[in-house]
C-alpha cells in the first residue's frame, strides 16, 4: 500500500475489529469428524468469546458482520450481547473458511507436512489448503467481497467475524498488499486483531496501520501456548488415528 496519512487529528481514519471465532470440536467423543460447516462454540469457546465481549463492551459499530457458518455467527452474536452496540449482523458466505481437502485420504506421512505446515503452502502458486480449496481461489473470495466493503463510505467503525484463513488473508493484503505474511499470523480462537485504514476520497484502501494482532483477553501472554494452530490440529488428528 502507498504511504498516504491521514489528518493529524485521524478524521476519517476507519477501524476495523478483526475476530477469530472461540473453540469448537471438529471431532465427536467417538473421534469421527463433524461437519465443520454446522459447528457450533465449545462450552471453552463460550468462555472466551465472553472474555472477548467484555473486552469490548463499551465499543459502538457501524456495522457487525460474520460469516454464515454457525461458530462465526454465535461469536458475534455474544460480543454484542455483552454490551457492545451495532445494528443487525450481516451475515455473508464470502467470509466462509477455507475448505479442506478429504483428510481420511490423505496419508499419515503427510500429515507433518501439509497440515502442520498447511498454511505455508499459501505461498505455492496453485495449491490448496490441505488439498482442498485453492489458495487463489479462497483468497479472490474473500478479497472481492472486501474490496467492495471497503468502497462503502457510511461506516467509520466496522467488527468482523470469521475465521483464521480469513482473518490471515485480510490482514496480510492490508498490511503487504500481497498474501506474503500469511503463514505467519498466528489466529487464536476468539483473538481481535485491530486495523485503521486510511482511504482515499474514493475509499479504496491507502494505508492501513496493524494496531493489535492475535489478542486473546482470556489468555492475554499466551501462557502455555508455543505449538502454531495448524500443529494442535495436526497433534489431535495423530491423537485421533493412534485410538
Amino acid at each position: 500500500m502507498s504511504s498516504n496519512p491521514g489528518k493529524p487529528d485521524g478524521a476519517g481514519r476507519r477501524r476495523l475489529y478483526l475476530v477469530r471465532h472461540g473453540q469448537v470440536n471438529y471431532f465427536d467423543d467417538t473421534g469421527r469428524p463433524l461437519d465443520p460447516r454446522s459447528v457450533r462454540l465449545s462450552e471453552d469457546g463460550e468462555a472466551q468469546v465472553r472474555a472477548l465481549g467484555k473486552l469490548l463492551q463499551t465499543e459502538t459499530f457501524d456495522r457487525a458482520i460474520s460469516s454464515d457458518y454457525p461458530r462465526a455467527v454465535q461469536t458475534l452474536e455474544m460480543i454484542l450481547s455483552g454490551g457492545a452496540s451495532a445494528g443487525s449482523i450481516e451475515a455473508t458466505p464470502a467470509l466462509r473458511e477455507v475448505r479442506a481437502g478429504r483428510l481420511s485420504l490423505m496419508p499419515l506421512e503427510a500429515y507433518e507436512s501439509e497440515v502442520s505446515g498447511a498454511y505455508h503452502w499459501s505461498q505455492n502458486k496453485g495449491s490448496g489448503f490441505l488439498r482442498g480449496e485453492r489458495w487463489d481461489d479462497f483468497s479472490a473470495r474473500v478479497l472481492d467481497w472486501f474490496q467492495t466493503f471497503l468502497a462503502d463510505s457510511d461506516w467509520q467503525s466496522a467488527v468482523i467475524a470469521s475465521h483464521d484463513a480469513v482473518n490471515r488473508v485480510l490482514i496480510s493484503w492490508l498490511v503487504n498488499g500481497d498474501l506474503s505474511a500469511l503463514p505467519f499470523l498466528e489466529q487464536d480462537p476468539a483473538c481481535i486483531n485491530i486495523v485503521d485504514i486510511d482511504c482515499s476520497e474514493e475509499c479504496r484502501p491507502v494505508t492501513a496501520y496493524l494496531r493489535l494482532l492475535n489478542y486473546t483477553p482470556y489468555n492475554p501472554t499466551k501462557s502455555g501456548e508455543r505449538l502454531t494452530v495448524m500443529e494442535r490440529i495436526t497433534q489431535s488428528m495423530l491423537q485421533m488415528c493412534s485410538q
